[in-house]
């Protein structure tokens, strides 16, 4: 009886153990270091880089590849052959756009006062092709469309429900380079480095994690296309007549037009066919 009444408490008192392990390690908020109980996996020892050892013969911590390694992603490039390849070029291109020192490229400034509008650049550093303004308009209606809408007029789809509605680049503050909004240079800082109140607080993120330099400014290529075509009409003799077509083939037949196509719903009731 005895014996079993002894097995019964060191059974309870073994069950209470486990249970407030248990508890102790519910997840909760701690100051105090996490509680242990496996630590060999923690506490492993390790060499520090480029530290010596006398643990090898060569007293090196950090051990060479075995032979037979294969390095993967890395190959000795001749650049000047390797640039006159199909798939070296842009290689060559993205490598002269690193190896370039210009500050107006890379931040849009100048060494004027912060304050001053001239601190930004008034003209994008870049050469403005088409297809610079397509790649804006691509990255554009990627990041920027769904808050500034994609006429940049502010009425994106998330940025229509915003209390104070984002930017929009029709306004002529945004076309005056007598004002810091006008410039080049301030439309790319903000694409890359986000915005901010004069509180800290901010009120737009930056995508520079998303845009590089050129992407950048290729957005504030496209910016400046929308405002150029503000308000064009399509007959405009600006519009190359291949462009124009295409621009109507996309748009469509206006509804209610004498040259609307029939729907199916009054061909099967007998009308046009």
């Amino acid at each position: 009886m005895n014996h079993a009444r002894t097995s019964m408490l060191l059974g309870f008192g073994l069950a209470a153990i486990v249970g407030t392990g248990i508890v102790g390690c519910r997840g909760e908020r701690s100051d105090k270091p996490p509680r242990q109980f496996f630590p060999d996996m923690d506490d492993q020892e390790h060499f520090r880089p480029q530290n010596e050892t006398e643990f090898f013969a060569d007293g090196r911590s950090q051990r060479p590849s075995v032979p037979g390694t294969v390095g993967y992603g890395r190959a000795p490039i001749d650049h000047a052959e390797a640039e006159t390849t199909g798939w070296g070029e842009e290689y060559g291109v993205q490598r002269a756009r690193l190896l370039r020192e210009d500050k107006a490229l890379y931040s849009g400034t100048t060494d004027a006062p912060v304050d001053d509008p001239a601190h930004y650049i008034d003209e994008i550093p870049v050469e403005v092709t088409m297809d610079l303004i397509r790649l804006g308009q691509e990255n554009f209606d990627i990041y920027c469309a769904i808050c500034h809408g994609y006429e940049g007029d502010g009425y994106g789809t998330v940025g229509d429900r915003y209390a104070v509605r984002p930017a929009n680049f029709h306004d002529p503050k945004y076309t005056n380079t007598d004002d810091i909004l006008g410039r080049d240079g301030y439309l790319y800082s903000v694409a890359r480095n986000g915005l901010y109140d004069p509180a800290g607080a901010m009120r737009m993120p930056g995508y520079a994690h998303a845009l590089d330099e050129y992407e950048a400014w290729a957005v504030v290529a496209y910016i400046r296309t929308l405002q150029a075509s503000r308000g064009m009409s399509i007959d405009d003799d600006i519009i190359p007549g291949a462009e124009r077509n295409r621009l109507l083939e996309q748009r469509g037949t206006p509804v209610g037009s004498a040259d609307q196509p029939a729907s199916q719903e009054q061909i099967a009731e007998g009308g046009e066919q």
